[in-house]
């Protein structure tokens, strides 16, 4: 009999600081959180309930992953081998997919995290763009 699939997933959820690949976005701007921000806010998702949806949906489509960890990448940057590159600072996230999710994983329809929240949008100063980048 086959072994059943963990249907486990790690990923990073939000990197830490500005993507360098990424000039603008498409609404103009350029949004990231410092590694201290971001910190803060993968502190808080645990305690907070660790909800999972999918694509960005309705609060229906939470439940289909259970978050099994979560935490800041400490150590030298790991390169996944596929463009992607964990650094000091980044949050992952693993989680166990149900069935559903699963297979939207293996079909190439979920490719990674994408949190869902609010943010206060404020100009860069100076000093914060020329220190972070």
């Amino acid at each position: 009999m086959p072994t059943p699939e963990q249907r486990y997933v790690l990923g990073v959820a939000y990197q830490a600081g500005p993507d360098p690949r990424i000039q603008r976005g498409l609404d103009g701007a350029r949004d990231y959180f410092t590694a201290e921000e971001l910190e803060k806010a993968a502190w808080s998702f645990l305690p907070g309930g660790a909800q999972v949806g999918l694509f960005h949906g309705p609060d229906d489509t939470v439940g289909h992953a259970t978050v099994v960890e979560s935490y800041i990448w400490r150590a030298d940057p790991w390169d996944l081998g596929d463009g992607v590159v964990v650094r000091k600072g980044d949050w992952l996230i693993g989680a166990i997919l149900d069935e559903t999710a699963w297979g939207l994983f293996k079909s190439g329809r979920v490719t990674g995290w994408s949190p869902q929240g609010t943010a206060r949008r404020r100009p860069a100063t100076a000093a914060s763009s020329t220190s972070e980048e």
